[in-house]
This record gives C-alpha cells, sequence and structure tokens, in this order.
C-alpha cells in the first residue's frame, strides 16, 4: 500500500483537483497545466495505488470507491503542507 506522504505533491494537488472537478480538462486548468500533464499524473497515481481512481463517465470522470476513501486523507496532507509553506514564509 503506498503511502500519500511519500507521494509528490504534485501528484496530490491533481488528486485533489480531480475530485472537486470531476474533469481532467478542467483540472488541467485549474492546475494551469496541460489536459496530457494531468492524464500522465493520474496514471501514475493510478500505478501508485493499484486502482484506476477516476474513471470516464459522459461527463468527466467519476471517482472510484478507492478514490472516495483516499479524498480525506489527500485534502489533510495538502492542508498540512499550505501550514508547513505558511509558516515558513
Amino acid at each position: 500500500m503506498t503511502d500519500i506522504r511519500t507521494l509528490d505533491l504534485n501528484l496530490l494537488k491533481a488528486f485533489d483537483a480531480l475530485m472537486d472537478e470531476r474533469s481532467v480538462t478542467r483540472a488541467a486548468s485549474r492546475m494551469a497545466l496541460t489536459q496530457p500533464a494531468v492524464s500522465g499524473m493520474l496514471n501514475r497515481l493510478r500505478d501508485a495505488f493499484a486502482d484506476p481512481l477516476f474513471v470516464r463517465a459522459s461527463r468527466g470522470v467519476v471517482p472510484t470507491a478507492r478514490a472516495e476513501a483516499l479524498a480525506p486523507a489527500v485534502r489533510q496532507v495538502l492542508l498540512r503542507s499550505e501550514e508547513h509553506t505558511s509558516e515558513l514564509q
């Protein structure tokens, strides 16, 4: 099992954006990245967690049960990262 605290922070940001936006294109726009870049990040996340995480739907993507379960922990890691960054400034 992958420990989310050891993943590249940018992958976690992509995961969080995908959870919120439910679209690779909108997540890419939100992150100021290209759609292929976010698709590549999603593939890395899928490999790390051995789960599809998001599956295509008629409009965008739908998170799997595993993605839903990971979402609170990912959000917590991102919030802690932001707090740590703020303390350093």
